[in-house]
């Protein structure tokens, strides 16, 4: 057996999986819910090399360590409106006929969510339409907190390993390095995608062509913007010149 093939298991309750990532999957409960959970099932008893049988125990294990942290970065942010409580509904799936006054709401939503995280000294680290959940009224939740808690000086004391993908990762020599700015940065490839309804630079693959993505930004070689609602906004994210996600949140809503 293929020892990096990976089988979906159904813990008891859930109904469905909706999506898998490289260590949980996300699985709807009920209207309300949605269980996050390992890849790799704690009873699974294929039969794999030794070789194999280490990798898929390393798996599970970085997986539930994941789910420790974000518990804990979960615990530390307290209620808020954008904040999760999932439902089975990604923005990635925005509806072509969506219209304007609702792609500026979610892209005011997802900033005021990650001012708010900031403001507790989380970085999330992978901002990204896949992790912009709805709730029933059609509103933001930020999602997937496997990033970094900082303590106050900005020393970090629970790193979740969280990276953004290609179309989303500032330009930088250390890809896993993370603060404000490239959260920042991240939210501008979001909303991007939420005002336009595609991913920059669709003439590339976002894993083939990662080197011409980081070039293309690196030297400012942007997906055509226009005077459209939201452009300044998605350029000056990319641009580097908001200072907080609270800046981002003033301009989306004058």
């Amino acid at each position: 057996m293929d020892h990096f093939q990976f089988q979906p298991w159904f813990p008891t309750g859930i109904k469905h999986i909706i999506a898998a990532g490289a260590s949980n999957y996300v699985a709807v409960v009920d209207e309300h819910t949605v269980l996050k959970f390992p890849i790799v099932s704690p009873q699974e008893d294929g039969v794999y090399s030794e070789k194999g049988r280490a990798y898929r125990k390393n798996a599970g294990e970085r997986a539930v360590i994941g789910l420790e942290i974000e518990e804990k970065i979960l615990n530390t942010l307290g209620h808020h409106p954008r904040i999760i409580q999932l439902r089975q509904q990604y923005l990635r799936d925005i509806d072509p006929d969506t219209s304007l006054e609702q792609r500026l709401k979610w892209a005011s939503q997802a900033a005021e969510g990650l001012a708010y995280i900031h403001s507790k000294n989380v970085l999330h680290c992978d901002i990204s339409v896949g992790n912009l959940l709805l709730d029933t009224d059609l509103n933001i939740k930020l999602s997937d907190f496997q990033g970094r808690l900082q303590h106050p000086d900005g020393t970090v004391f629970i790193d979740g390993g969280a990276a953004e993908s290609t179309m989303s990762s500032m330009p930088r020599l250390d890809r896993n390095y993370c603060d404000y700015k490239t959260d920042i940065f991240a939210l501008g490839t979001a909303i991007y995608q939420m005002m336009k309804g595609h991913p920059p630079f669709t003439d590339l693959d976002p894993v083939d062509d990662e080197d011409e993505i980081q070039r293309r930004f690196k030297d400012g070689e942007l997906p055509a913007l226009g005077d459209n609602w939201g452009d300044d906004v998605i350029w000056k994210c990319w641009a580097g010149g908001y200072e907080s996600a609270t800046e981002v949140v003033r301009d989306l809503q004058k």
